[in-house]
């Protein structure tokens, strides 16, 4: 195993304060909302978001910060070597006290993604990966399964906050394949759903309206342990894309090919549009069926 470089280190050390964080925090009594009442956030995403920009202002004070709880995709330049944060990917389960969550941390250099560090919170876990250098959970290398027929395949997907008003909400994605798969999980943590793909217990994840915070990590370690991360349309994702396929790579073809006639079957566009990423409305009651991830 290589050893990671030092702003890996940094990132491993960091994400594992994060993670420490998170678990001795004690469940919300009052929640946040953002674009809809499954869009959710705490104050623990708010103070480990604060911690991990704590950390790049110490050692990376020329890197632009794009988090999910600060100012959204306003502020992402790709031109600029920017990190990526989701502070707490699986607010929900965090929130109803189900031990399945992350904190996602990832470094574009100006010209792809350099580095991803997911830290699964319950199981004290540390995924990372260096573009060129592999992906590894802990000191163990990862390497995408070798499931070649979507028949044997078990996938992972999740579904928009938006769903409650808008129709393009991955039902037509969703029905296009569980019945053609092994299974579909539903776990409510894509940073977690992208690290078990590259470590070969989930051969495909999928799901749109997510931010590069939610995506980015988890990309590099896909792509580092063999496997493909494109759009629906099938083209390499980069940070701001608005869908997200990602998978072992055998399968991806008949993936692609299943969500793009199932949109179109729909009459929905090719690509889901972007979401707005709308900033939290003020401190209210969350109800008790919220679910989103």
């Amino acid at each position: 195993m290589p050893l990671p470089r030092p702003a890996t280190l940094g990132a491993i050390r960091v994400a594992r304060e994060a993670a420490t964080l998170i678990r001795r925090s004690a469940a919300p009594r009052r929640l946040r909302f953002k674009t809809s009442s499954a869009d959710l956030v705490t104050a623990t995403d708010l103070r480990v978001e604060r911690l991990v920009r704590a950390w790049l202002k110490a050692t990376h004070p020329e890197h632009a910060v794009v988090g999910e709880e600060g100012g959204g995709l306003a502020e992402m330049d790709l031109s600029r070597p920017t990190w990526f944060v989701d502070p707490v990917d699986g607010t929900t389960n965090f929130v109803r006290g189900i031990p399945h969550c992350a904190c996602s941390l990832a470094f574009w250099d100006g010209q792809r993604i350099a580095l991803g560090v997911v830290a699964d919170v319950a199981r004290r876990r540390i995924y990372w990966a260096e573009a060129g250098r592999g992906a590894y959970e802990g000191r163990r290398r990862l390497r995408a399964s070798p499931v070649r027929r979507l028949d044997r395949a078990v996938l992972a997907t999740g579904f928009p906050p938006t769903r409650s008003f808008d129709s393009d909400d991955n039902l037509a994605e969703f029905s296009s394949v569980f019945r053609q798969s092994r299974d579909v999980r539903r776990t409510g943590s894509a940073a977690i759903d992208l690290a078990w793909v590259a470590a070969g217990r989930l051969d495909c994840y999928w799901e749109q309206r997510c931010g590069p915070w939610d995506w980015a990590a988890g990309v590099l370690l896909v792509r580092e342990a063999g496997g493909k991360a494109t759009t629906y349309a099938g083209l390499e994702w980069h940070p701001g894309d608005a869908d997200l396929v990602a998978s072992n790579g055998p399968v991806h073809p008949a993936l692609v090919e299943s969500f793009c006639e199932a949109r179109a079957a729909a009459g929905f566009p090719a690509r889901p549009p972007q979401p707005s990423f709308a900033p939290a409305q003020p401190v209210q009651p969350a109800p008790s069926g919220a679910s989103a991830g």
